[in-house]
């Protein structure tokens, strides 16, 4: 299987988990490659080409992550 990778400011490698759109941002969930507990949202911004931010509020990240489970909360059910 073919993951993507994306390296942070810290150094570390973070595999690409999902993209979601909100308010006319795109959103990337991020999971450590190697610590599966290290988790991150980063916010996709494009100016002359894209590069990754952190997100501008705490109100930002609850809403976007409010998405990503409403997203996945039928999946959990059906396991």
């Amino acid at each position: 299987m073919e993951v993507n990778v994306v390296t942070l400011e810290n150094n570390k490698d973070y595999i690409i988990i999902d993209t979601i759109e909100f308010n006319d941002n795109k959103y990337l969930f991020l999971s450590n490659k190697d610590d599966e507990n290290d988790m991150c949202v980063r916010k996709i911004i494009t100016k002359d080409r894209e590069y990754l931010t952190k997100l501008e509020s705490e109100n930002e990240l609850e809403e976007v992550l409010n998405i990503f489970a409403t997203k996945y909360k039928g999946e959990k059910n059906e396991e």
